[in-house]
């Protein structure tokens, strides 16, 4: 009787750590990066007949869970989402080293200024924002050791050739331009970053950022495009330049005004930063 309430004992003990465990077990996440030609498609279940709800560029990171059958789910645009995983490369680690960043010399630089503007509607103006969220990145980056020049600090005209040249002049290793969208469509949305067409490593930079703007902003993915814009012709080192959202769509402006959003916005850009360094 004794060895029989002994065996009931075990498996309540079994049991209870099952319930704890197994949870934890199934809910494991990965970290992968996107390897594919152009970008990666999410669709609303674990099927190739199953509705697209977006994309992921190629190099993104992605936390993701292994589903089986080759699909794996991911949080997206704060609803889950599904992949092949037939295009995600494991191996790749979400933790980010602020020690990677530490010493690296960063330009940092908001549009516009002074007598241009940028975009202006709903109440906003692109320079004003940018120069926000440039000044709140270059605290955070500083805070981890980086050497950080801003192409302005204040609400100045800077010419594009000067822009490049600051950076040029300081030796700095990647430039990173902060720009805020319009369409004249004002149902346009979302965030996309920008490299010199025959940069890799300015792809790379862009796409690191791209990633983590999506991320923290729950914007759009609009992915990560080239572009012969002056900045990124004109620097000689890896260059991108961020499309934080539409000012001109009258739900990303009002997100926009925030604090909380300027605040994300940064955070996204020294995390995406530093995950280029630490890579």
């Amino acid at each position: 009787m004794r060895e029989k309430g002994m065996r009931c004992g075990f498996l309540i003990i079994v049991l209870i750590m099952s319930a704890f465990f197994l949870p934890a077990l199934a809910t494991a996440h990965e970290t992968g990066t996107v390897d594919v030609s152009s970008s990666l498609n999410v669709r609303s279940g674990p099927s190739e007949s199953d509705a697209i709800i977006g994309s992921l560029s190629s190099g993104s990171q992605v936390s993701y869970q292994d589903e089986g059958n080759g699909w794996a789910s991911i949080e997206y645009q704060g609803q889950t989402g599904y992949v092949s995983t037939d295009f995600i490369s494991s191996g790749s680690s979400d933790a980010v080293s602020p020690a990677s960043v530490s010493g690296q010399t960063i330009v940092i630089d908001p549009g516009h200024g002074g007598s241009d503007p940028g975009a202006t509607a709903n109440g906003l103006q692109e320079k004003e924002v940018v120069l926000d969220v440039g000044q709140r990145a270059a605290e955070k980056l500083r805070a981890s050791g980086a050497n950080v020049i801003m192409t302005r600090s204040t609400d100045e005209f800077i010419e594009l050739e000067e822009r490049a040249a600051i950076a040029n002049r300081e030796g700095a290793s990647i430039f990173v331009s902060i720009h805020a969208n319009a369409a004249a469509a004002t149902s346009a949305v979302g965030t996309e970053s920008f490299h010199f067409p025959t940069s890799s490593e300015g792809q790379r930079l862009a796409s690191a950022i791209q990633t983590e703007l999506v991320s923290e902003l729950g914007t759009r993915d609009r992915g990560v495009k080239d572009a012969n814009f002056s900045v990124l012709r004109n620097t000689a080192m890896p260059a991108t330049l961020l499309e934080l959202g539409f000012i001109t769509n009258p739900e990303e402006a009002e997100r926009m005004k925030s604090s909380s959003f300027r605040e994300s916005a940064a955070n996204a850009i020294h995390d995406g930063v530093s995950t280029y360094y630490a890579n």
